[in-house]
Order: structure tokens, then sequence, then C-alpha cells
């Protein structure tokens, strides 16, 4: 398994869909991952480019991630980096489709940082009629909100 953890900022409004066939819900969102590093010729920290990385989170897990993160919010997401590449076919003549290489984190865990925030957690009630279920089916019916 590839996992990893990454630290940054939610930087895009967090979209949820639902799956046709199935109904499970799906959460894209991208962080933002800002860092700087110290340079001694200069003998101060200097910045370094943005780097954005896509999330995706499935199920109740993802409900529970669109109910609670805003944009703007400091993140710890832990996950598996999977390929999300495709081919982009052409409609030119004597032109060759173009393959599109891109990554995504599928996240295994989502987690509000402390660091430069409060948060409120609230358990998520689950349905006991369904045992095994992993998507659940009975929410809070308040998510957790930021403080501050």
């Amino acid at each position: 398994m590839n996992e990893h953890t990454f630290h940054g900022t939610v930087g895009r409004e967090i979209r949820i869909n639902h799956s046709q066939r199935s109904g499970v819900a799906v959460v894209n969102f991208s962080i933002a991952i800002n860092s700087r590093r110290f340079d001694k010729s200069k003998g101060h920290y200097v910045e370094r480019p943005t780097v954005w990385k896509d999330v995706v989170v499935f199920g109740q897990f993802a409900e529970n991630v669109y109910d609670t993160l805003t944009t703007g919010m400091h993140v710890t997401i832990t996950g598996e980096e999977v390929d999300d590449s495709y081919t982009k076919e052409l409609d030119e003549p004597g032109r060759d489709d173009v393959v599109i290489r891109r990554t995504k984190i599928e996240a295994r865990d989502v987690a509000v940082s402390l660091r430069f925030q409060k948060a409120q957690v609230e358990k998520v009630q689950r349905s006991r009629e369904q045992p095994g279920d992993q998507q659940g089916n009975g929410r809070a019916t308040t998510a957790p909100q930021p403080l501050g």
C-alpha cells in the first residue's frame, strides 16, 4: 500500500455527488500544500510554490467530510495516491489522442487540524437495524462546526 499523509488547506468548494447505480456518496475537493525552506545564503525562509492535491472520499465517510469541511480549513489527509489518468480523444484528423496523466488521493482518514482552529466533534449515529452496513443509514442532525 502506498499510504501517505498530507497537511494542507481546503482550497476549493467541496462537491458531493451520488453514484447513479448504487447511490453511494462521492466527495471531491482539493487541498493546497504550502511549505518553505531556510535559504542559508539569504539568511531567511523562502516560500515554495503551492502544491495542489485532489482528494476523493466515498460512502458515509464522504457525507461526514461534506458536512464538516469548508474552504479554508486546515486538514490532515491520510490516504493512497491513485491513478486518475484518462485519454482525451481529439476530433481533429491526423492528431493523436492525448493522455492526461494525473493522480488523486483516495482518503482513508480526514482530520481537522487544531493547529490554527478549534472544532466541536459530534459522533455520527448509525442505524443498528442493518449490522455490517459500512455506509450507515442514520446521520446526526447537526455536523461538527468549526469554532472561531
